[in-house]
């Protein structure tokens, strides 16, 4: 596993009132959850209280409602959250690859709004739970602060 950190920015810079979306898949929900709740949690002990949830019922279904959440309401973040554990079949490859490339292809294309497209492909649960942590929020705000400077 990487030992990469995401090092904390100073966020006071940061408009506290940015329009933040989560959106999470149903498939592992115990999973996704967890992974929600603790980067909500962040957000929220960060003064960032204009945040919205969504939940969709697989993988291939958040570059849809990505795409029209972006349409809809413009918001300024937008964390996507969903696990794909490995099994016996091409399926886990399928569904990891497809809707990490449609994300990418919305994020590209999307003008104002940043986007953090946090799968987790593991090989079974506990490499799951050792990767939930806050460190996606936080990718955002990295990633809201570079958008800043430009």
């Amino acid at each position: 596993m990487s030992k990469y950190k995401i090092v904390k920015n100073d966020y006071k810079n940061l408009n506290k009132n940015i329009h933040i979306v989560i959106i999470s898949s149903e498939f592992n929900r115990e999973l996704t959850k967890s992974l929600e709740d603790i980067n909500e949690k962040f957000l929220l002990e960060n003064w960032f209280k204009n945040i919205k949830k969504f939940l969709v019922p697989w993988a291939f279904e958040i570059p849809w409602f990505l795409k029209k959440i972006i349409k809809n309401t413009e918001p300024d973040l937008v964390i996507c959250f969903w696990v794909v554990i490995r099994w016996e079949t091409t399926h886990y490859e399928m569904v990891a690859w497809e809707s990490a490339r449609w994300i990418m292809d919305i994020s590209i294309k999307s003008k104002n709004t940043s986007i953090i497209n946090w799968i987790l492909t593991c090989e079974n649960e506990e490499q799951v739970k050792s990767r939930i942590s806050n460190t996606y929020a936080l990718s955002g705000l990295n990633l809201l602060n570079e958008v800043n400077k430009i």
